[in-house]
């Protein structure tokens, strides 16, 4: 082998966006991949709701997140949203409201995780704005709608949503449109360590930032009063560190995976941003 042979420097391929393949600039057998995934683990239960009435599956809880991180949040929600579609029919308990579940506790999982890149930042800022009016307004305060609902206690219904305030100050300080110390510790080449605690705090940044969008859509079609959303929001609390804990565990091994076994990377995806500049 020849000097000039042995220095030559390893090419990690990228997908080719718009490619005739390619859907939201993911290959096609990809997000058919992932969707099956998805649609396979709707039939396991990951938690059950605290409040009764379904439980919220492996899908939901980890590989639809994981689609977004890995396919980036248009053709990682599409792979969501396609397998809950299918899981829908095989766990009907996952998805008891038929194709209002598929989209609050499908698609959103995959779009929320995958709107969490520097390239997506103000879109993710309006997904945050969105979520927090959703909490200030919707349904106890909108005229039509909080009909029959009464307004709500305060500060003890502001409260309850704590965890969500908390991750969004999170963002702002750690995130992209600041310091973007997540992306820093998170990044290809960081000790497991830092990865992990980034990974976690992307984590539970993603899932309490779609977490109004996907609970007071249910709180207003069962006509939930003020006082079961506030005991919701706090006894619930365990089952979403669930979401958080297994979210990252699974975004470390499959990331490092990725990046070690040299696979081409989704343009713009969260696991290709973290890899770039990194060696």
């Amino acid at each position: 082998m020849s000097e000039e042979q042995k220095f030559v420097p390893e090419v990690e391929e990228e997908f080719e966006p718009g490619g005739a393949a390619s859907i939201a600039g993911a290959p096609i057998s990809w997000v058919a991949l992932f969707a099956a995934i998805c649609a396979v683990t709707t039939i396991i239960p990951f938690y059950f709701y605290v409040t009764g009435g379904g439980y919220v599956s492996v899908a939901s809880g980890l590989f639809m997140p994981l689609a977004g991180q890995v396919l980036g949040p248009w053709a990682g929600m599409i792979a969501a949203f396609v397998g809950g579609l299918i899981g829908m029919f095989i766990a009907p308990g996952a998805f008891p409201l038929g194709l209002v579940d598929v989209i609050l506790s499908g698609a959103i999982f995959g779009l929320a995780a995958g709107l969490m890149t520097k390239k997506m930042r103000w879109v993710f800022l309006v997904w945050w704005i969105v979520n927090l009016a959703l909490v200030a307004f919707f349904p106890y305060r909108i005229p039509g709608a909080s009909a029959g609902f009464g307004a709500p206690v305060e500060p003890g219904y502001t409260l309850s949503w704590t965890y969500v305030f908390v991750a969004f100050v999170v963002w702002l300080i750690f995130g992209p449109l600041t310091t973007n110390f997540l992306h820093k510790w998170a990044k290809k080449g960081s000790p497991i360590w830092l990865q992990t605690i980034s990974l976690l705090l992307y984590a539970f940044i993603f899932r309490s930032s779609m977490q109004p969008l996907w609970s007071l859509p249910y709180y207003y079609i069962f006509k939930w009063p003020h006082d079961w959303a506030i005991v919701d929001n706090w006894v619930s609390i365990p089952t979403y560190m669930l979401d958080w804990v297994g979210s990252a565990i699974l975004a470390l091994f499959v990331f490092r995976a990725l990046w070690q076994a040299k696979l081409r990377r989704v343009p713009g995806s969260l696991v290709d941003e973290l890899s770039v500049g990194a060696d």
